[in-house]
C-alpha cells in the first residue's frame, strides 16, 4: 500500500469520526485500536503505532472537518474514493467506518449516508 493510499483511508476514517459534527472520545478511541489491529496496516514496515494514527489524526482532523462543511464535500469525497478504487480492502475500510459510526452508540444519519456513498461508489454491499 502507498502513503497516499494510507493518507486517504486515514481520512476517510477521520470523515466517519466527524460527519455527525460531534467527535467522541469512543470514535477516536475505536480509530486507533481498530485502524491499527486491521490489515490493511499490520503489514506496513515501519509499524505504525496508535501514537502515529493520533499525531495524525491531528494535523489532518481540521482540514477534514472543513471539506465536511463546503459545497463541494462530494467532489472531495468520490476523490478519494476513486484514489482507493484499486485498493482490495475495500470491505475492511467499511468495517472500519462502521465501527467509528456505532462506536458512540448513535449512528447518525450523516454516519450512515458517508458509508452508504462509499459502498454505491465502489459497488460493494
Amino acid at each position: 500500500m502507498m502513503q497516499l493510499d494510507l493518507h486517504n483511508i486515514l481520512s476517510l476514517l477521520t470523515a466517519t469520526i466527524m460527519a455527525d459534527k460531534h467527535v467522541y472520545a469512543s470514535e477516536i478511541d475505536v480509530f486507533l485500536k481498530s485502524t491499527n489491529k486491521s490489515k490493511l496496516i499490520r503489514h506496513l514496515d515501519p509499524k505504525i503505532s496508535e501514537a502515529k494514527l493520533l499525531t495524525w489524526y491531528e494535523l489532518n482532523k481540521d482540514g477534514i472537518a472543513q471539506k465536511l462543511v463546503t459545497p463541494h464535500f462530494k467532489d472531495w469525497l468520490y476523490d478519494i474514493l476513486e484514489k482507493l478504487s484499486d485498493v482490495s480492502q475495500k470491505q475492511t475500510i467499511l468495517e472500519l467506518m462502521r465501527g467509528i459510526a456505532i462506536a458512540d452508540d448513535d449512528v447518525h444519519v450523516s454516519e450512515k449516508a458517508l458509508i452508504t456513498l462509499a459502498e454505491r461508489y465502489w459497488g460493494v454491499n
